[in-house]
């Protein structure tokens, strides 16, 4: 028996992520893989211009 691998594909939405920098929940892209959730790397927050790739994930849409 051989168990077929299957490509998880990285799924992209928008949601709130949190600045380390200014301190302060914005809209970003968020890209999920699998088990993993985090802002799309390269994006830049809106105030304070600083990178959100540290910033901490703080509401993902579900569908109900």
């Amino acid at each position: 028996m051989s168990f077929a691998s299957t490509a998880v594909h990285p799924v992209e939405s928008t949601g709130k992520v949190y600045c380390p920098i200014c301190t302060h929940t914005v809209d970003a892209t968020i890209v999920t893989s699998s088990k993993h959730v985090m802002a799309k790397p390269g994006q830049k927050c809106p105030r304070c211009k600083s990178a959100l790739d540290a910033g901490y994930v703080m509401r993902m849409p579900k569908a109900a």
